[in-house]
């Protein structure tokens, strides 16, 4: 009977010494080196995609009152006035990355972020901002002043459940990706609504997860999805007028597409951010020109590129998010310069998620300002764990 106790024991332990260290190094990896994406994706199921008639879904499981995975959670601590005071969502940066301005505290109030995304920079250069948890657009002058916000909870004209990156046309108009509301929502540069189209679904016209929207000079808007491996072009009315992509890896093929943005030729450029690692370029009716970029840290390679934009010059800007980054290129997709950091301070980032650039030249990029994937640490001062 011993014996075979202990010959039953004997691949017992071969399995206990195999899967603990194997599991203790996965923790680890997750919590080092891994975007947590169910914490930061928290509203990446639609209401649609959960119980689309329930209102009271809607209240508990998005906005705001998704309180377990805001900033105001994940990142106070007894020094919490500290943070309050330090930490700016907007960062402000001249093409080279020199840092101009700061702005965005903490908090529901007027010129305040839990979850700044989207930015973009209209005629006058006043700027705009969404934000996935207070569910509004806020807008401010170039300096950082607040004029005005609009948006509330919900589905409809006017509403957002998680409202993504933003475009402005010739006139001004704002154009929203509604994320979770599977729409693209248009709006004067007062935030008075004025057009939606979209709806959930994979047929022309329809969107999975609308992540970027962009314009080109005649007005024309381009829509990345998130979970289709396609771009959308409509007129500025929201009729559908092409479509290219597929899955994959080969030329013109995406896998996980974040931000989309035009240049002053109709370029269309898309950044593909994971898996494939790259942005890849069109011209305005989806012919495949270029592509450029591989997973990786070192200069060129990217980890989840989002925002993208494009200077008078021709220069490209990423947003390098899990690098902790903004890279700069030349026309072409050669490597120029790139800057940002781990930090709390100003000229370094958390999650720098979205960048755009105005008549000025001068560069802005939202930080969502959520404890970063890299580290568990907040930015109170003291209470950094870099």
């Amino acid at each position: 009977m011993n014996k075979l106790f202990y010959l039953l024991l004997i691949p017992f332990s071969l399995i206990i010494l195999y899967v603990v260290p194997t599991s203790f190094i996965s923790i680890i990896y997750a919590e080092v080196f891994e975007f947590n994406e169910e914490d930061y994706y928290a509203s990446d199921q639609s209401i649609s995609e959960k119980n689309p008639a329930n209102s009271e879904d809607i209240d508990k499981e998005n906005c705001i009152n998704n309180q377990e995975t805001s900033v105001l959670q994940t990142q106070t601590s007894p020094d919490s006035d500290t943070y309050l005071n330090n930490f700016h969502f907007i960062k402000k940066f001249d093409r080279e990355g020199n840092l101009v301005d700061s702005w965005g505290t903490v908090g529901s109030n007027d010129g305040q972020f839990l979850h700044a995304h989207g930015i973009t920079v209209d005629l006058q250069d006043n700027v705009y901002v969404s934000d996935g948890e207070n569910c509004n657009i806020q807008k401010f002058d170039k300096n950082g002043n607040f004029i005005t916000k609009w948006g509330t909870k919900g589905i409809g004209p006017g509403k957002f459940l998680q409202p993504e990156s933003m475009a402005v046309d010739s006139l001004n108009n704002i154009y929203v990706a509604e994320y979770s509301g599977k729409n693209i929502q248009k709006f004067d540069s007062d935030g008075k609504f004025l057009k939606m189209w979209g709806k959930e679904g994979e047929k022309i016209g329809e969107f999975k997860k609308p992540w970027g929207v962009a314009l080109d000079s005649k007005d024309n808007v381009y829509v990345s999805d998130q979970a289709l491996p396609r771009v959308q072009k409509f007129d500025s009315d929201g009729n559908f007028i092409t479509m290219w992509g597929k899955e994959g890896s080969k030329k013109g093929q995406f896998v996980h597409q974040h931000d989309i943005t035009v240049d002053s030729n109709d370029y269309v450029y898309v950044t593909d951010g994971r898996q494939n690692s790259r942005v890849a370029v069109f011209d305005s009716d989806g012919k495949f020109l270029k592509m450029w970029g591989s997973e990786g840290s070192k200069k060129g390679q990217f980890i989840e590129d989002h925002g993208i934009v494009v200077d008078t010059e021709g220069n490209i800007y990423v947003v390098d998010t899990r690098n902790v980054r903004v890279q700069k290129f030349d026309s072409d997709g050669n490597f120029i310069t790139m800057w940002g950091s781990l930090g709390c301070k100003d000229d370094q980032f958390l999650i720098p998620h979205d960048i755009a650039m105005d008549s000025e030249g001068y560069i802005y990029v939202t930080d969502s300002g959520k404890s970063h994937f890299r580290a568990n640490y907040d930015c109170n001062q003291g209470n950094n764990k870099i």
